[in-house]
């Protein structure tokens, strides 16, 4: 294959073209994401019991679904928490497993329990996935802490609906409460106790189907609605009347007020009170382009902000993804006019300037590559890029430097690419696997540093053999063009000196 792109440089020339354009059109379709995608092999059943208490949730829903699926293959551990009105199951899969058939199995051997509690929710089963985080918007104002949820829940309705950011959740606040302080002297002047006053807020807090209408053409489900769930409605509720319709309300013996349960669980910002937004990206989402969202909405939000509301972007984990790319591309334009400048000193310049070309070429080579086999340019996969931009230079200096030793000594184009090739390949070929045993080994590893090993191997092995097949395939055409002085005065001389 030497000989023939040595006879046909034509040939050699559309080679280049064609990995140029193929990695220039995959490069928009390579995934940015600061790890590697790791899909844990973990399926989620949660069942929820209301009112019950841990102990009944043990005996009457986790040791059911355990029984249930122990026949079940391909399971290596199952973890069954009960807390008060709920179960959740989360069973671990081993490697062979298929994640979506054993998703089937265990929801269908779950649905198979006849003795469950009545009174349970339908259970949910989920395959457990993972989700990266990406940066986090930082809501800092001078407000009371059940205002900022609210604004900050706002906020994360417009970054979904307006910017297109599916994974937002709130964070930096405990569980809503609503806190009912009563009179000591009204409750004695109506003869009321505590116990009188929960009972006639828990009954008139209600949520309950009412049956259904059947029509000729649909069915109407009927229900009673009359929930209270903020401080203002709460109040309306009735707690005495008398025989003439007069009504004693809550808030006419009660101070009520919305705050969170725990005052320690709270995020300060610059000295300010602050929600935080999370956002974080499925795996199908590219980490740089849901970071440039959020961007674009902090500045249009902080525009309209009340006054003294403050957004501000922290925790970034997107940036060290960010920062290994600008390190990639700075360390490979260096490197390209590090080895042209060097290379200009022994050789002429049109020489130099082919066998710097070989490094673009060989990595938009390596995105085709790593597009069509699934990878993405992640922190892993930019550390085998680095790697292999120092050895891929080494092999272009050592290939060009063997070519043109042999047209030095008179041989013709076509033979001096061929013996010198032949020449360094042993060495090449011996380099390029010892770094293969020496890092292959690790594609063995299991769990998610196994699936990092393996994104960082595939994008290494697919830029060095990458090199490995260009260099020689554009000598003879980078040989014609550098005209017939093959070495520069400089290059010259230091043959001289060391001959």
């Amino acid at each position: 294959m030497i000989r023939f792109f040595a006879r046909h440089p034509t040939a050699a020339n559309l080679l280049m073209l064609t990995l140029i354009l193929l990695g220039l059109v995959s490069l928009p379709k390579l995934k940015r994401e600061t790890f590697p995608e790791f899909a844990p092999p973990y399926i989620l059943a949660t069942v929820v019991y209301p009112g019950a208490s841990p102990e009944q949730v043990e005996q009457n829903i986790c040791l059911l679904m355990e029984d249930a699926i122990d026949g079940l293959s391909n399971i290596e551990e199952t973890r069954c928490e009960a807390v008060e009105g709920s179960a959740g199951m989360v069973v671990k899969l081993d490697d062979q497993a298929d994640i979506s058939r054993m998703l089937v199995d265990i929801q269908t051997q779950i649905n198979a329990i006849s003795n469950f509690p009545s009174d349970i929710e339908p259970p949910m089963v989920r395959e457990l996935d993972w989700n990266e985080p990406v940066v986090d918007v930082a809501i800092a104002a001078n407000t009371d802490w059940v205002g900022l949820k609210a604004y900050a829940e706002e906020l994360k309705q417009t970054l979904k609906r307006d910017f297109d950011v599916p994974l937002v959740s709130v964070a930096g606040f405990s569980d809503k409460q609503i806190r009912i302080e009563v009179r000591e002297n009204a409750l004695r002047q109506l003869g009321l106790s505590i116990a009188d006053i929960a009972s006639q807020v828990s009954a008139q807090n209600i949520n309950l189907p009412s049956g259904n209408v059947e029509l000729d053409t649909k069915s109407l489900l009927i229900r009673f609605d009359e929930r209270r769930i903020a401080a203002d409605t709460l109040g309306l509720v009735v707690v005495a009347a008398d025989s003439d319709g007069g009504v004693i309300r809550l808030q006419d013996i009660a101070t009520i007020t919305e705050r969170f349960e725990l005052d320690e669980q709270q995020v300060w910002f610059d000295g300010k009170p602050s929600a935080l937004l999370k956002i974080s990206k499925n795996k199908a989402d590219d980490a740089l382009r849901i970071k440039d969202k959020v961007v674009q909405f902090v500045e249009a939000e902080q525009a309209r902000a009340p006054q003294g509301v403050t957004l501000n972007l922290t925790n970034d984990f997107s940036s060290l993804l960010w920062d290994r790319l600008t390190m990639m591309s700075r360390n490979a334009w260096q490197g390209v006019i590090l080895v042209f400048g060097v290379m200009w000193l022994f050789f002429s310049l049109r020489y130099s300037f082919w066998v710097a070309a070989g490094l673009p070429v060989a990595f938009l080579g390596s995105f085709f590559l790593m597009a069509q086999l699934g990878l993405s340019i992640n922190i892993m996969s930019l550390v085998a890029l680095l790697m292999a931009i120092g050895i891929m230079m080494d092999d272009a200096i050592v290939i060009s430097e063997s070519i043109a030793s042999h047209i030095d000594r008179g041989q013709k184009l076509e033979d001096a690419v061929l013996n010198g090739v032949k020449k360094v390949l042993p060495g090449v070929v011996s380099s390029y696997l010892t770094t293969v045993c020496i890092f292959g080994s690790l594609i063995f590893l299991q769990g998610r540093w196994g699936s990092a090993a393996r994104g960082a191997n595939g994008a290494y092995f697919g830029t060095d053999p990458e090199s490995g097949r260009s260099l020689p395939h554009f000598a003879a055409p980078l040989t014609a063009f550098a005209g017939q002085s093959r070495r520069s005065q400089t290059g010259s001389g230091f043959q001289t000196l060391f001959s």
